[in-house]
């Protein structure tokens, strides 16, 4: 794909996402590190349905550690670790405005691959002095700032191996790495995905085994089933979120 047009790029990664409108994984290990790191290692539930189906469960010997969800309407982020217990959540509508979430939901399913790219938002971008590589770029609001995405294209292995958020600045505010693509029914998908947020200081590597591509999966796993005695806090409602944790 060297040699490809930016039409030839978008094509192409479009028609492998147009074969996996689901996944998921119940064979997932998690390791963080930094100031965010919830414990050495974790092990892990992932599954996404497009457009807006995610849920990712992560759990010790403690039992469940970290659940962050979504679905046609809202998302939540709960985690054990954070002070005080408490449940954020909101609307895909007031993500332009809602600071306190730690990544996007709708980011973090274009990362994982099962939302097609939209030829007209987005500008493709070759640099002379890496020729195998190319970046689709384009401007969106998140969290209430103006950002930039970029996705980097690897064009010998004709996909995409990171996203990144960055500020009006430059400044990088998350991205997702990805690496040690295996085919799952008949599909290059990546086995390792890296999460970097430098803000919050924190790192985590996906490393995920079995995988299963368009399954059939229970609509309870896009409802929040966290204790309901849990104080939840509606993001909506609050003007700019709430302060990040230090």
């Amino acid at each position: 794909m060297t040699d490809a047009t930016p039409e030839d790029i978008i094509e192409h990664l479009n028609r492998q996402r147009s074969q996996v409108v689901a996944w998921r994984s119940t064979d997932v290990r998690i390791k963080a590190s930094g100031a965010g790191a919830i414990a050495p290692s974790l092990s892990a539930n992932v599954s996404v349905e497009s457009p807006k189906n995610l849920r990712f469960s992560a759990r010790s010997i403690r039992g469940t550690e970290v659940d962050f969800g979504s679905n046609s309407d809202r998302f939540w982020f709960w985690m054990r670790a954070n002070e005080p217990d408490i449940v954020l959540t909101g609307s895909h509508d007031g993500l332009d405005r809602q600071q306190a979430v730690p990544i996007p939901p709708g980011w973090l399913m274009e990362a994982l691959g099962v939302i097609p790219i939209d030829p007209s938002t987005v500008q493709v971008l070759r640099d002379p002095e890496t020729p195998d590589q190319a970046k689709l770029v384009s401007t969106d609001y998140v969290q209430g700032q103006q950002v930039q995405r970029v996705m980097l294209v690897d064009l010998v292995l004709g996909q995409i191996v990171e996203h990144s958020l960055s500020d009006a600045n430059g400044k990088l505010i998350t991205s997702a790495s990805m690496s040690n693509f295996q085919p799952s029914a008949g599909v290059m998908l990546p086995r390792t995905i890296v999460l970097n947020c430098p803000e919050a200081g924190s790192k985590m590597t996906m490393t995920i085994g079995d995988i299963e591509v368009n399954p059939s999966i229970p609509v309870a796993t896009w409802q929040m089933q966290l204790d309901p005695n849990l104080k939840q806090v509606d993001l909506d409602r609050i003007q700019g979120g709430l302060p990040v944790r230090q």
